[in-house]
């Protein structure tokens, strides 16, 4: 899913800072005038589609009920080419003025990800284990159950509700499933730990090479004696569009890119679960893996940031998807998004803004700043601005912060990976 869409499906029933600064992205983005940010693009990163909805639709329990169906279509006939959105034009020139509607009918291979036959164990802390008595014994033996007097088993009907609390709290909680089925949860304490404690799997460039790879400049306005949080940052619309960006990323890239991040909830044990190839032979394909092991923006999300390393999906064919359609129509009054791309002129410039720690975002004004700082407390002449620059490893590193922190312009840009000691 991507993170824009679990932000709305749980932000009612999240506790302020639950899933780090990712509430206060969304209600920003939700509240920037059109001036900035045009209301075509911003129902995107609310409500972005996903590259593997296709495969959603066949759910048992589907999250998405109104998952969108349409697709949009080259009017010119000799034309094969398809997409999520409606861009201004196709890749041979002309409009995308038809669109269809997918049908309910099942997908060839079930929809789904596993073999229908497959059976599996799921630990309270999401690890994905294949079903063997030898897997049950090492679990009993390690939570310390192997008296047969202390165990039970329970047979249980799941339905919306339950998945819905089971993906908050895969979110916030080490025992999701405890306390999606067992009991209340009542806010138990887990540390949530900084960015440095989780490095990228990623080889980041060496500073030789980081004059050719984009960078973006924004002002950090800090304290002058103790300069390890920021209060703000004075950026332009390029920095904004790249964070709002964040909300139709695919939380699953955030997994691949910090395999060892520190996180409240139980999602990195369910990605590494994924990658165990024990689980090989019980996915339909390797494809089907991989999609979740890889995941990529939803096709149209042209990937203008060169920031990340994330691809757009391919487009899905017309072949491929055409005894799906329903009807196909005449789009008579189209409503065209242009030329939508995720962290590159997404935001309408040039215009200013000032971002907060834990990145709520406002237009910046004369007073804006100052009346943080007076609200913060801090003495004005105790702050300093610092000029930094936003490149690839920024970039992830403020990525992964927006979903563990409560500080994510602290953790990005103040605080230093710790080096692993042998």
């Amino acid at each position: 899913m991507p993170i824009g869409t679990i932000v709305s499906l749980i932000r009612e029933h999240l506790l302020k800072g639950e899933i780090g600064c990712l509430n206060n992205l969304y209600e920003s983005v939700e509240k920037l005038d059109e001036e900035y940010l045009a209301s075509e693009h911003k129902e995107i990163l609310l409500h972005p589609r996903s590259a593997t909805e296709v495969y959603f639709r066949n759910l048992k329990l589907n999250l998405i009920e109104n998952n969108n169906s349409e697709c949009y279509l080259c009017r010119y006939r000799d034309c094969t080419f398809l997409s999520y959105y409606q861009i201004y034009s196709c890749r041979c020139g002309q409009a995308l003025e038809h669109f269809v509607y997918l049908s309910d009918a099942i997908l060839p291979d079930g929809g789904m990800f596993v073999k229908p036959t497959a059976h599996f164990i799921v630990t309270d802390d999401l690890r994905v284990l294949p079903m063997s008595t030898k897997t049950a014994l090492s679990l009993l033996k390690e939570f310390g159950a192997m008296d047969g007097s202390k165990i039970e088993e329970r047979s249980l009907n799941i339905g919306k509700d339950e998945i819905l609390k089971l993906l908050k709290y895969s979110l916030a909680s080490m025992t999701p499933l405890s306390d999606t089925i067992m009991e209340p949860f009542i806010g138990k304490t887990s540390n949530t730990h900084c960015v440095k404690h989780g490095p990228s799997t990623r080889q980041f460039p060496c500073v030789e090479d980081i004059i050719d790879n984009p960078q973006i400049n924004l002002t950090l306005v800090v304290n002058k004696y103790d300069n390890k949080a920021v209060y703000y940052a004075e950026v332009g619309e390029d920095f904004v569009s790249v964070l709002c960006s964040f909300l139709a990323f695919p939380i699953g890239h955030v997994f691949k890119e910090f395999s060892s991040l520190s996180f409240k909830g139980c999602l990195g044990n369910l990605y590494r679960s994924i990658q165990n190839s024990d689980l090989d032979k019980l996915f339909k394909s390797e494809e089907m893996k991989s999609v979740l092991l890889d995941p990529k923006l939803a096709p149209g999300l042209a990937g203008g940031c060169k920031l990340f390393g994330i691809e757009e999906a391919a487009k899905p064919s017309y072949s491929t998807l055409s005894s799906m359609f329903n009807n196909r129509y005449i789009n008579s009054n189209p409503k065209s998004i242009g030329d939508f791309k995720i962290g590159d002129g997404l935001v309408t410039g040039p215009s200013m803004f000032m971002v907060t720690d834990n990145l709520s975002i406002t237009p910046l004004s004369t007073i804006s700043g100052l009346s943080l700082i007076k609200n913060l407390k801090v003495p004005v002449s105790d702050v300093q601005e610092l000029k930094v620059t936003m490149g690839e490893e920024e970039a992830l590193r403020l990525l992964a912060a927006s979903l563990i922190s409560k500080s994510a312009l602290t953790d990005a840009f103040m605080l230093k990976e710790q080096k692993e000691e042998p």
